[in-house]
């Protein structure tokens, strides 16, 4: 730039030339850098802000590791259904079924902690798998945003079948050892390790006969492939089935009239649950977002209609007590899998 003088002034000064030419002072200078460092950290933060706030502004994918059609498919699409209600969005369900859910479950835990990759946790894939092989995740992998829906197993046999209750099973396999059977949809399920469960707190020896679905299990029972089985209640409602007891401390409210574990002698416990999770390091605030909209979906009596055929009830746990309980179902049947000494390579 060309002065009255003739002279040319730089136009890029350096600090102590801009404080002569132009009287800017060094403390003015500081007040405009900190004014410009604080406009930068506003713009991004309002950046931040607003893209959390958004959310979700794409579509939403929840992985489910078993295929379709199932009940742990049907729940992830009535949750998604009434999720879409509570936040709105597009959510997305995604079947990647395989290796008892370990598969869908892998993937889940590659995905980014964006939001816009979630699971539905069920307690086979999360917990009973890695309790008995190496899967290459734990539940330690995963945020833990809500609890969604909790049931009990319940023992069943057919309606001509000589036992009328659990004690008459355990007196059964008691007095004939090993020639108690029963079937379950696989080795290692939650099925299986509940009836061993039984066996070992009666004292008592069973043969297990797996099947590959619960589908050929139910025709195993009712074919006299095997004596008993164990499943929800759904099946026993399906197929016509007498129940003997659940594996619980509590009655359901719409079998009342079944007993409990616990009541027939055998304090165990064995419920399927499931819920929504994500990969670790989820954003807090979505996982605030995802549970404030969990919790008003499955306490809405649009989802308690949607799960009541399926005696599914809903049950809601927040964030940090669903994170905590899938902690204790961990450690509970890791060991009792070991002690059980239960192989899925059988």
């Amino acid at each position: 730039m060309v002065s009255a003088y003739g002279k040319v002034t730089p136009l890029y000064l350096n600090n102590e030339e801009a404080n002569m030419q132009f009287g800017i002072s060094t403390s003015y200078r500081k007040k405009l850098f900190k004014y410009a460092v604080l406009l930068i950290a506003t713009s991004v933060f309002s950046t931040t802000a607003k893209a959390q706030n958004a959310y979700p502004d794409n579509p939403v994918t929840i992985l489910v590791p078993f295929g379709p059609g199932g009940t742990s498919d049907i729940m992830a699409r009535i949750l998604a259904k009434h999720l879409r209600q509570a936040m709105g969005g597009n959510l997305i369900i995604d079947n990647k079924g395989g290796a008892g859910g370990a598969i869908g479950m892998m993937q889940l835990k590659r995905a980014k902690p964006d939001g816009y990759t979630l699971g539905l946790s069920v307690i086979g894939p999360e917990v009973l798998q890695p309790g008995m092989r190496k899967t290459g995740y734990t539940y330690q992998d995963f945020d833990h945003i809500c609890g969604t829906y909790s049931v009990p197993l319940m023992m069943m046999v057919p309606q001509d079948s000589a036992f009328k209750s659990m004690q008459d099973v355990v007196a059964f396999a008691r007095k004939n050892p090993g020639q108690l059977s029963y079937g379950t949809s696989g080795t290692g399920t939650l099925l299986h390790i509940a009836m061993e469960m039984l066996m070992k707190q009666a004292n008592a020896t069973a043969l297990h006969v797996p099947y590959k679905s619960s589908a050929e299990m139910v025709t195993g029972l009712l074919g006299q492939q095997v004596m008993v089985i164990s499943d929800t209640t759904t099946v026993a409602k399906q197929y016509k089935l007498r129940p003997l007891g659940i594996f619980s401390d509590q009655r359901l409210q719409s079998s009342p009239q079944v007993a409990t574990t616990r009541e027939s002698g055998w304090p165990i416990q064995a419920t399927i649950w499931g819920g929504l999770i994500a990969p670790k390091g989820l954003p807090p605030e979505i996982v605030a977002k995802l549970e404030a909209a969990c919790e008003k979906a499955v306490n809405s009596e649009g989802y308690k209609t949607d799960v009541e055929p399926l005696d599914t009830p809903a049950h809601f746990m927040n964030a940090k007590a669903f994170g905590a309980f899938a902690k204790s179902e961990s450690e509970k049947y890791t060991k009792l899998i070991q002690d059980i000494g239960i192989n899925v390579d059988k």
